[in-house]
């Protein structure tokens, strides 16, 4: 047997082992997405059965694909029969992909024209592949029942791979160029799961047949499509930091109303007054009458009289203003540089967000080790840890810090999902100066951060 035979013998039972795997937990994942509808969306859920139902037919495809008896006089046809569609099954994987991510995105004139291009292609697609059922080995894929292998044309990688892996690109463009919402992070997320899908497509494709990795991929990247965009924790925190920025701009809307009445107010009174005082004066230093000095003197007392007045109430408005901005809950962190440690990046997101508007300077981190290397060479006067974290969580590098000397001068905030007074005690007894509940709500963290800065604990 040729090595390239061997090769292929191995790798189908292998990789059917692979692909079996894949297809268990990709049901078990759509179980979980269809109880919990209400909180996904629709062409997610379509996704999510597009990727599972075309990752089984693969298996069942390849399973008789390689069983099948080459002397039945239907063989051959139902051979090519099944790979075309498991084809197609690759094909409308990405555009179902493409019809998703496109939900996320406001409608305009480029978009609509990136979408009848795709229906078009598509379309295009699946013309080929009705042809190729007919007319097997000119365009897509044929079958050699002698040696046991597929017989490809070019077309098997321009139509087969190029045109789905096409429209998914198209998908991952959009994403990148037109949906602000989406994070870096998010992006990178998403792009990853992108790049799986081309290297399993690609080794699929110029290597052997028979690793079937094209499908279990799109298993893999609607799993990360889900925990990154669909789940129930991001679809909280979503929300969370969508009150939050609302809660915010508000704030700033209303601050700034302020400052523009009494700017206004500072113009309307101030102007005139100085015309009365400046004229008074010219006529003081022109007409040297005693009467008019006298009379100019008192306007002159009078007018710096109102004016004292006049500054009293625009300080006193600023005074009020500053109180205005703490009783929203936001504490003044102007110059303050915090420390945000956590290995959820949602997490992270959702501190930078809600600190966004404080004036402070933010540095995320994704673990305990992480947060004291960089202790050890910046200063922070803030730090917020998250409580389960892997490799060393809240607890553990708070003894770090502690036998460090690290959190001397500096308050350290625990965020956990843990409340009540056995837990209170704990983080008090390990040094904490306050403790922040998950969900995290924006005027709990405010409340614990300025009483931690202000010196009190609040455990």
């Amino acid at each position: 047997m040729r090595k390239e035979d061997v090769f292929a013998e191995v790798t189908s039972r292998v990789n059917m082992n692979i692909e079996g795997v894949a297809a268990i937990f990709g049901i078990i994942l759509l179980v979980f997405i269809m109880i919990d509808r209400k909180h996904n969306l629709q062409s997610f859920r379509v996704l999510a059965v597009t990727a599972v139902a075309s990752d089984i037919f693969d298996l069942v495809t390849t399973y008789v694909t390689f069983s099948v008896d080459s002397e039945l006089f239907y063989s051959k046809f139902i051979v090519v029969l099944l790979n075309t569609l498991n084809y197609f099954g690759f094909g409308l994987l990405s555009y179902v992909l493409f019809r998703y991510l496109k939900s996320y995105f406001k409608p305009n004139k480029l978009i609509h024209t990136m979408t009848n291009v795709a229906d078009f292609i598509f379309s295009v697609y699946m013309v080929f592949l009705i042809i190729s059922i007919f007319w097997p080995g000119h365009f897509i894929i044929d079958y050699d029942f002698s040696t046991e292998r597929f017989v490809r044309t070019p077309f098997s990688y321009i139509i087969g791979y190029g045109i789905p892996l096409f429209i998914v690109t198209s998908s991952i463009f959009m994403m990148v160029v037109f949906n602000k919402d989406f994070s870096s992070k998010q992006k990178k997320t998403i792009f990853a799961g992108y790049m799986v899908v081309v290297i399993g497509c690609l080794i699929q494709a110029c290597i052997n047949a028979r690793v079937l990795l094209a499908h279990a991929t799109g298993i893999l990247s609607f799993v990360i499509l889900y925990f990154s965009l669909e789940s129930p924790d991001y679809k909280r925190m979503s929300a969370l930091l969508g009150e939050s920025r609302k809660a915010q701009e508000r704030i700033k809307e209303a601050q700034k109303a302020r400052e523009d009445l009494f700017a206004g107010m500072t113009h309307e009174i101030r102007t005139p007054l100085n015309a009365v005082l400046g004229i008074n004066q010219l006529i003081a230093e022109e007409d040297k009458d005693p009467v008019v000095g006298v009379l100019t003197g008192k306007i002159k007392r009078e007018g710096e009289s109102v004016l004292k007045v006049v500054n009293r109430i625009l300080n006193q408005a600023k005074t009020e203003d500053q109180v205005f901005h703490q009783k929203t809950g936001m504490p003044d962190l102007s110059g303050k540089h915090i420390l945000s440690i956590d290995d959820t990046p949602i997490n992270l997101r959702i501190i930078e967000g809600l600190l966004n508007h404080t004036g402070a300077s933010v540095t995320s981190v994704s673990g305990g080790r992480e947060g004291l290397d960089l202790m050890t060479r910046e200063h922070f006067d803030l730090v917020l840890i998250d409580h389960q974290m892997p490799v060393m969580d809240g607890m553990a590098t708070m003894r770090r810090m502690t036998e460090s000397g690290l959190a001397e001068h500096t308050p350290v905030i625990m965020v956990t999902g843990n409340d009540g007074e056995e837990y209170a005690r704990m983080y008090e007894k390990a040094g904490f100066s306050g403790y922040v509940r998950k969900p995290v709500k924006q005027d709990e963290l405010f409340s614990v951060i300025s009483q931690a800065i202000g010196g009190k604990e609040v455990l």
